[in-house]
């Protein structure tokens, strides 16, 4: 009977531990994003216009986040189309076709699941939010692994983010576009995947077929992934630590921005089932609750989730 190495088996074991928790958090990512953007059709026979809008910022995103990947991969960007109803970007893949531009391809392809939260990120640390240079994370085996990042990393990480979100003062400009920029633009923030339209082909599908097509690429991928992992691993912690917080906090961005696109249409929803009068009175409350407890930093959320509260409690009293 021919014996496995161990060295090898926790050569291989203990990075696909981490991949495995990343994607399942994509994965998350992605059922949202499909559950999220049913609920928006609610609000489409009230508010036509700001559907389109909506939509068209989506869509917007979207293809600049193809756009903007293809251009950091030295590809050269040939058309750029956004509408409300869909859009497209056409690229040119520089030089002959190689390991290099096979993953400059899946790279584009999958850029909607990365660059929106990453342009939150950036605003973020631009607004001076976010740091997660701090962060310990080290694990031994793939067990204790797991159990930490998704017993102690992950909720580090969710609660963090979101207590930040609910102390923000939003009369202060930067962080009121920084929850518009949130709010709005992870509607369509993943790959896409077109099904049903001959000559048409998804993103998903770009990815899977260049996946099968190139083999040997896909298996080279997934070994610079595990060497470089490694590299990273052993020889600086700290930084290993900030990487892998990241790479978490990113879909967990958009995770959050779409439960407040989801809050958002459920608001509106509510506002066209009220009189002018109750929304008018609804919304007094609402800032004299606000205005009533200028309290910032660590009792911020007192502030927030009072006048939400408030607000969403006046309205379904005066239905």
């Amino acid at each position: 009977m021919f014996d496995i190495d161990p060295k090898i088996i926790t050569f291989f074991a203990i990075p696909l531990s981490y991949f495995i928790v990343i994607f399942s958090v994509l994965l998350i990512q992605w059922g949202m994003v499909n559950l999220i953007g049913r609920h928006i059709g609610r609000i489409s026979f009230n508010h036509p216009k700001l559907v389109r809008a909506m939509n068209w910022w989506g869509v917007f995103i979207h293809e600049l986040s193809h756009a903007l990947t293809a251009i950091a991969t030295l590809n050269k960007v040939k058309e750029f189309k956004v509408t409300s109803s869909g859009g497209h970007v056409v690229h040119d893949v520089s030089g002959r076709f190689g390991f290099f531009q096979w993953a400059a391809a899946q790279s584009i392809s999958l850029a909607p699941a990365f660059v929106p939260p990453i342009i939150v990120a950036l605003l973020m640390h631009y607004l001076g939010y976010i740091d997660f240079t701090r962060v310990n994370f080290n694990a031994g085996d793939p067990v204790s692994i797991i159990y930490a990042m998704y017993l102690d990393l992950m909720p580090y990480i969710i609660e963090t983010t979101g207590w930040l979100f609910v102390n923000l003062n939003y009369s202060k400009v930067g962080n009121f576009l920084l929850l518009l920029f949130l709010t709005f633009s992870f509607s369509s923030a993943k790959p896409s995947s077109i099904s049903g339209k001959p000559g048409n082909q998804g993103d998903i599908q770009s990815v899977i077929q260049m996946s099968i097509k190139f083999p040997v690429y896909t298996f080279l991928f997934m070994l610079i992934s595990i060497f470089f992992f490694w590299i990273l691993f052993g020889y600086n912690i700290p930084m290993f630590s900030i990487v892998l917080t990241y790479l978490l906090l990113l879909p967990v961005l958009s995770i959050f921005g779409l439960v407040f696109n989801f809050l958002f249409i459920m608001l509106v929803n509510l506002f066209d089932r009220s009189s002018l009068l109750r929304i008018i009175i609804a919304l007094a409350a609402s800032v004299l609750v606000y205005a009533g407890l200028t309290q910032y930093f660590a009792a911020q959320y007192i502030i927030n989730i009072s006048s939400i509260a408030t607000l969403l409690g006046v309205l379904k009293l005066l239905r």
